[in-house]
């Protein structure tokens, strides 16, 4: 089985929908030929692959449509492998040397192509008048200049031979064998591309993604929310654990807990990037929220402990003068009514 073969002297600057199509173990016929017209066809023509269409109860599968401003339409059906054709039949046989009976490729592309100019109208609310081609395309098949069958034009087929030059092939195709009446122009495709792509954006402040996440949350497993649940008559509780073990989960869900109670909570960490990570989950929560949340360096420095660096400041120094502030404190201040670490 040889494989379509070209030259091209200019990158390719066609428009592709999907940009880098994701071509299956069993679509390499596809492939062959969405490369070889993805180099041939001029800048300005976009390409889209297997666009799906599903019309009424129907669905429909273009394999490649190609969109070309100022031309037309053309939709392809691609086989691979040999294509025949014995008393009206086609077939279609493989590498392996077993053969199978095949639809009419064209009836085919006949079949998807009316059902996507009907959707295309429904959504832009207009008829689509360009000319339009369905054609059927064999990149591992020869077919005889001269072939001809009933309702069959030899100008919608393309071969292997056709696909060295298949920009001049299927303009043809369309302008003289595609329904329609005017070419497509530049406005009209621009109105189809997004019904193409089908973009769909999220803003990284969406708040529905943070609803999502605080749902998640709310869901506990049954082995967290028993953990939890063995928290609420204690005063002091200690979690230990290796990375990622839900250390970090279990101390937000019971400051959570604890701030939903009406408690009075803070909720540190000894980590900057942690400490981030803290306060950014805190402010997606609708309940109330810690009195305090981040690294204990920052809240021991808001109570008007000095700053300091090494490890003697963090390990004598700073414990030393927090310790000497909370003495001064009313006594009021100093009580702790609830303490949790995580």
């Amino acid at each position: 089985m040889a494989t379509p073969c070209f030259t091209s002297e200019r990158p390719s600057q066609v428009r592709c929908i999907p940009p880098e199509p994701d071509f299956s173990e069993g679509q390499h016929a596809e492939k062959a030929v969405w490369d070889l017209l993805k180099a041939e066809l001029p800048d300005n023509v976009v390409l889209a692959h297997s666009v799906q269409v599903r019309h009424g109860r129907a669905e429909h599968e273009i394999d490649i449509l190609v969109l070309w401003p100022g031309v037309g339409l053309a939709a392809l059906e691609v086989k691979g492998g040999q294509i025949t054709n014995e008393h009206g039949q086609w077939f279609q046989s493989g590498s392996n040397g077993g053969k199978h009976k095949l639809q009419d490729p064209l009836a085919q592309s006949q079949g998807s192509a009316h059902a996507f100019k009907d959707w295309l109208s429904d959504q832009i609310g207009s008829p689509l008048t360009s000319r339009f081609a369905y054609m059927a395309s064999f990149p591992y098949s020869v077919m005889s200049a001269e072939w001809v069958k009933t309702g069959s034009p030899r100008a919608l087929f393309l071969d292997q031979n056709d696909l060295k030059s298949p920009a001049e092939r299927i303009r043809h195709a369309i302008e003289t064998e595609g329904g329609g009446a005017v070419p497509l122009a530049t406005r009209f495709l621009e109105r189809i591309i997004p019904r193409l792509e089908g973009s769909l954006d999220q803003p990284e402040t969406s708040a529905a993604g943070y609803e999502e996440d605080e749902e998640k949350q709310d869901r506990l497993t049954e082995r967290q929310a028993v953990l939890l649940g063995a928290t609420r008559s204690l005063t002091r509780i200690k979690f230990t654990g290796g990375a990622g073990s839900g250390k970090t989960w279990l101390a937000v869900e019971k400051a959570r807990e604890l701030c939903k109670a009406g408690k009075r909570v803070g909720l540190f960490c000894y980590n900057k990037g942690l400490g981030m990570h803290l306060s950014n989950e805190v402010l997606r929560w609708k309940s109330a929220k810690p009195a305090f949340t981040g690294e204990f360096h920052e809240f021991v420095k808001s109570l008007g402990v000095p700053d300091g660096v090494g490890q003697e400041y963090y390990d004598v120094e700073m414990p030393r003068m927090l310790k000497e502030l909370a003495i001064a404190q009313p006594a009021s201040h100093r009580k702790i009514r609830r303490r949790h670490r995580g």
